[in-house]
């Protein structure tokens, strides 16, 4: 379902790319997890253990939390190869941001040259940040109406706010194919149009 509307943006809207958007999410945490378990599984047989790499992320609370239950091999990998690498946390307030900015960039261009990929790692990079900002004021929000971490009704809150904002960011991260396809439409179109003006060029009656 999600491919018919993804692969026809311009003819679906409202409801249909929402839900669409929902199975996709479904989907990818599916097969990746999947075969994450099949890997996990067979190198069990073998007599080896790897570690876990997802461990239902779509019940995290905040983005910082998905990303500690999403691929975590991969997340692991960039925490300490590259996060670590540019400072971390060791740094002053603006630098600390710019590293978990650049971090997500650069993990959006792992998954693919294309800027799709890297607006979806931005986007990741910018959830981060502005929960550090937001953090502030919902932790004195739920003090003053007596609702500690664990009350589950802001469980439940934070859980679909930051299922939909994953969501918001699968938009883009599937979008890719629509982008290349976009980018031919736009080039094909051009060169229709040029052939279009050298042909009243050349049809132009000498004056």
């Amino acid at each position: 379902m999600f491919d018919q509307v993804y692969n026809s943006p311009g003819s679906y809207s409202g409801w249909p790319v929402i839900i669409a958007t929902y199975f996709f999410a479904i989907q990818i945490c599916c097969d990746f997890s999947g075969y994450s378990d099949i890997a996990i599984g067979t190198a069990k047989v073998m007599g080896y253990d790897l570690m876990e790499n997802f461990r239902r992320p779509y019940f995290s609370k905040t983005i910082p939390e998905f990303w500690k239950r999403w691929h975590i091999s991969l997340s692991t990998w960039f925490r300490d190869y590259l996060y670590l690498s540019l400072g971390g946390n060791r740094v002053g307030s603006v630098r600390y941001k710019i590293n978990i900015a650049l971090v997500f960039i650069i993990s959006g261009l792992w998954h693919g040259a294309n800027w799709t990929f890297v607006f979806w790692g931005a986007l990741h990079g910018f959830y981060q940040i502005i929960t550090m900002w937001v953090n502030k004021y919902s932790d004195k929000l739920y003090k003053l109406i007596k609702m500690g971490k664990k009350h589950p009704i802001r469980r439940t809150i934070g859980m679909l706010i930051t299922f939909h904002l994953v969501c918001f960011s699968w938009v883009f991260f599937r979008a890719q194919r629509n982008y290349q396809r976009i980018s031919r439409s736009n080039f094909e179109y051009s060169r229709r149009r040029e052939d279009i003006n050298d042909k009243n060029i050349t049809c132009r009656p000498n004056v």
